[in-house]
């Protein structure tokens, strides 16, 4: 079979914290807390089969809606996935579970593997967004996973108006607790995005409005799909998530949709060569005809996330746009 550059999935759409700009906050026609959105390892075997993983290189747990911590059975997944020599790349806010659970979480992991921990702020700030989570907590946690000297542990910081004067405070702290990279995010949010400075998204400036009409669609780029729980195959995580909104029209979801493109009906290698990705790739070449969500997520060549993330060993700085978008 062809081989997989990466896949992202979330383990559950359940999640310990209530930020206020999250997709879970949107009108939606399912249950985020249903037991059939938190996959369970024996299902997750079955969708994630074993000729799939030795195909592929990088599997991302990263959220719509869920924190992958949620699922009881992570620490299990983990390891059915590491014993198959896949990188994973895992987002967190690290709101939960004790020290000893997340020097688990190190040693399941090995040095090509990466976990990013959400800390927007410090003290005094990290929970005006990420909000039901503590920064003290957040932070001994990812000091936990440190401490085991096997996974790259990287901070992700999204900046806010509220927090934008801690930046260089925060990024100190990293170096100091052995953290491998400090990463700023620039958000499009509205719930308190900067109004000025150099942490204004590009899409809040002139410069969008200036931007060429174009489809870029930047996970067909970087060979990556989004696969939900209930194992739906989508193109992205944004065509992914706004699917189960109330009104899911802003993407044009093929009939019989959840038959023919979920994992457990047919293999997911078979659907990611299906022929429809193609046209859909050539129908998106037409801007003014393509779907409201691709334009508004993956038009005018300008992304919806902005990153710099610094190498905090050698100074290196790496910039994720519309261009470079591994690891989402």
């Amino acid at each position: 079979m062809q081989k997989i550059r990466q896949l992202t999935t979330e383990l559950t759409f359940r999640c310990n914290a209530k930020c206020p700009a999250c997709h879970r906050v949107k009108p939606l026609s399912i249950d985020l807390n249903n037991k059939q959105y938190t996959i369970t390892l024996e299902r997750f075997k079955q969708l994630f089969n074993p000729e799939l993983l030795r195909n592929l290189e990088w599997l991302v747990l990263n959220g719509n809606f869920g924190d992958s911590i949620m699922n009881k059975e992570f620490r299990e997944i983990l390891a059915y996935v590491k014993e198959h020599d896949v990188k994973f790349n895992i987002h967190t806010n690290g709101g939960i579970h004790n020290i000893d659970y997340w020097k688990d979480i190190g040693n399941i992991l090995d040095k090509f593997d990466i976990i990013n921990f959400d800390l927007d702020g410090l003290e005094d700030t990290h929970h005006i967004y990420r909000i039901n989570t503590e920064f003290e907590k957040v932070f001994e946690n990812a000091r936990a996973v440190i401490s085991t000297k096997r996974p790259q542990v990287h901070w992700k910081y999204i900046v806010f108006e509220h927090n934008k004067h801690q930046v260089e405070k925060a990024r100190e702290l990293a170096i100091e607790e052995g953290f491998t990279t400090f990463s700023t995010v620039k958000t499009s949010r509205e719930f308190g995005r900067p109004t000025s400075g150099k942490f204004v998204h590009a899409k809040k400036t002139d410069q969008y409005g200036k931007a060429e009409k174009k489809i870029h669609c930047i996970w067909e780029d970087w060979d990556k799909w989004y696969i939900s729980p209930e194992g739906l195959v989508f193109r992205c995580c944004w065509t992914g998530g706004h699917y189960y909104d109330s009104d899911n029209s802003r993407f044009y979801y093929p009939p019989d949709f959840e038959k023919k493109f979920n994992g457990f009906n047919v293999p997911i290698q078979k659907i990611i060569s299906y022929n429809y990705w193609n046209k859909l790739s050539l129908f998106l070449q037409g801007y003014d005809r393509a779907f409201s969500l691709c334009k508004s997520q993956c038009g005018k060549l300008l992304s919806s996330r902005e990153k710099i993330e610094e190498n905090l060993g050698t100074g290196e700085k790496t910039y994720f746009d519309a261009f470079n978008q591994l690891g989402n």
